[in-house]
C-alpha cells in the first residue's frame, strides 16, 4: 500500500508538471499566432479558444491529473 502511494505520488506530481509545461507552451504559441490572423477566420477563433483559458491549471485539469497517476501506480 505505501509503494502504491508512493507511486502515485511520484506519478501525480510529475504528469501534473509535465501537463502545467504543455499548457504553457500551447498557449504562448496560440498568443503569438492569434495577433498574426485575421479577424473571423476559423484559425483566429480556435486559438482564441486556448488563449481564452490561459496558462493556470483549473480543477478539472488537476482531476485528470490524479486519474492519470493513479492509472501509472496501479498499472506500472
Amino acid at each position: 500500500m505505501l509503494l502504491f502511494l508512493g507511486k502515485f505520488v511520484l506519478f501525480y506530481l510529475f504528469c501534473s508538471a509535465l501537463f502545467a509545461l504543455f499548457k504553457v507552451m500551447y498557449y504562448n504559441i496560440s498568443k503569438k499566432w492569434v495577433t498574426k490572423t485575421a479577424d473571423g477566420t476559423k484559425l483566429n477563433w480556435a486559438l482564441n479558444v486556448f488563449v481564452k483559458h490561459g496558462k493556470k491549471m483549473d480543477s478539472n485539469d488537476y482531476f485528470v491529473m490524479g486519474v492519470l497517476a493513479g492509472w501509472c501506480a496501479i498499472y506500472l
